[in-house]
């Protein structure tokens, strides 16, 4: 990718296109300590040394990323998106950046050391014909707290998370009116 594939339409937002030949891609903090508040096991985003993998529809041949640092929490955009799910993210440095999935840096991220919420949106247009899917990763100073999984409609989310799909099913089961004996 060219230099010039970056805009940043300020310093908190960067956007940036990314070819998904595999696909994922990453955010680094290329230190060895692992996120503590995130599982080592996949699903759409997976805990590793020094960096988080976050997945993407694999139907894309390439991603449009927007990473966005705030303050405070952000406008809630989950509606706009098939799958959303949020988890603290620790960083350690407060130099974070995305790299492609051959670990290539694409773009720097200036955050602060410390606690934060990390909310990450996927939305699969490629499966409207197109070959670009969008990702949304927003970041704000906040206690790191539990990963909940806010909005999961797309493939990608049920594949990564099928339990969020039976429970969707189980809520929507009718309750009887009789305990059953």
């Amino acid at each position: 990718m060219a230099a010039g594939d970056v805009t940043t339409a300020h310093p908190d937002r960067v956007d940036c296109v990314l070819d998904v030949e595999y696909p994922y891609f990453y955010l680094s903090e290329n230190t060895s300590l692992i996120n503590p508040g995130l599982s080592t096991w996949t699903g759409m985003v997976t805990a590793s040394k020094g960096k988080l993998q976050l997945q993407v529809p694999w139907t894309a041949e390439w991603l449009r990323v927007v990473t966005e640092i705030h303050r405070s929490e952000p406008d809630d955009v989950v509606e706009a998106y098939d799958d959303v799910i949020e988890f603290g993210y620790w960083s350690a440095t407060g130099l974070a950046a995305v790299l492609d999935w051959s670990q290539t840096l694409v773009s720097p991220l200036d955050l602060l050391p410390g606690d934060h919420r990390l909310r990450y949106h996927v939305r699969d247009s490629s499966r409207e014909g197109g070959k670009v899917a969008e990702a949304l990763i927003q970041l704000w100073p906040s206690r790191l707290g539990v990963k909940e999984e806010l909005r999961i409609t797309g493939a990608l989310g049920k594949f990564w998370h099928p339990g969020a799909r039976l429970k969707s099913v189980w809520d929507d089961l009718p309750c009887p009116s009789t305990p059953l004996s």
